[in-house]
C-alpha cells in the first residue's frame, strides 16, 4: 500500500471517529492508536494530522501531540457573522439570475438534506448542506466569493462535527431543513431583503444552536 493511499486511510479512520462521537472534543488522538487501529507506520499518520489540522478538527500541540479541537464560542461567532455577509452577497447578486432550472436543483437539493436526514448519515448531510449554502455563489459566477464560502463552510463543518445532536435529532425538531426552504422561497421570490433575513436568521439559528452545546453529552 502506497504512502498516499495509507495517509488518505488515516485521516478518514480519525475524522470518521469524530464524526461519530468516538473521539471527543479536548480528547487526545495517539499516533500509537492509530497505527496499532491500521497496522501501519508513523508517518503517514503524521501526515493525517497535519491535515486534520488545516481543516480546524485537531489541534497538534509542541511537545504534547493531537488534540480533538474544542472551537470557543467566539471562533464560532465570528466564523457564522462572516459567512452571514458573505451568503446574503451571494443571495444579492444571484437572485435575479436564477432561472426554473436553477430553482429546481435547489429543491432537489432540500430534498436530499431530508433524506441524509433520515438516513442519519451525517456525511452525506455535510455534502448536501455545503452545496446548499454556496449555490447562490455558485450561480453568481463570482469564483472567488464561491471559493471563500466554500472555505467557511468546511471549517463551519469541523464545529457541527465536534457539537451538532445530528444522531439524536429527531425529524421533527431538526431546524436547517424548514430553514434552507425559507431560503429558496425567498430566493423564488426574487426578493433580496427576505432572502438576506432568511439566510440571517438561520445562520444566527444555527449558531445559538451550537453555543449551548459546550459538549456533545448536552
Amino acid at each position: 500500500m502506497n504512502k498516499r493511499k495509507n495517509e488518505e486511510i488515516a485521516y478518514e479512520k480519525i475524522k470518521r471517529a469524530i464524526m461519530l462521537k468516538r473521539l471527543v472534543a479536548g480528547q487526545r488522538v495517539t499516533e500509537d492508536w492509530v497505527s496499532n487501529e491500521l497496522e501501519m507506520s508513523r508517518t503517514p499518520i503524521r501526515a493525517s494530522f497535519t491535515k486534520l489540522e488545516n481543516e480546524g478538527l485537531i489541534e497538534l500541540v509542541p511537545h504534547r501531540g493531537a488534540f480533538v479541537c474544542s472551537p470557543s464560542d467566539k471562533e464560532l461567532e465570528d466564523v457564522f457573522n462572516l459567512r452571514i455577509v458573505l451568503e446574503s452577497y451571494a443571495a444579492e447578486l444571484a437572485v435575479h439570475q436564477m432561472t426554473s432550472e436553477h430553482f429546481q436543483q435547489m429543491d432537489r437539493l432540500l430534498d436530499e438534506e431530508v433524506k441524509a436526514y433520515e438516513d442519519k448519515d451525517y456525511e452525506e448531510f455535510l455534502r448536501i448542506n455545503a452545496l446548499i449554502h454556496a449555490y447562490p455563489a455558485q450561480v453568481a459566477g463570482n469564483r472567488f466569493l464561491l471559493q471563500e464560502i466554500q472555505r467557511l463552510n468546511q471549517w463551519s463543518d469541523c464545529y457541527l462535527i465536534l457539537r451538532d445532536n445530528f444522531y439524536t435529532t429527531p425529524m421533527d425538531e431538526v431546524l436547517s431543513v424548514p430553514e434552507h426552504l425559507e431560503v429558496v422561497k425567498a430566493l423564488k421570490k426574487r426578493d433580496v431583503a427576505a432572502s438576506k433575513k432568511a439566510i440571517e436568521a438561520h445562520m444566527l439559528s444555527t449558531l445559538t444552536d451550537l453555543a449551548e452545546r459546550t459538549s456533545i453529552f448536552n
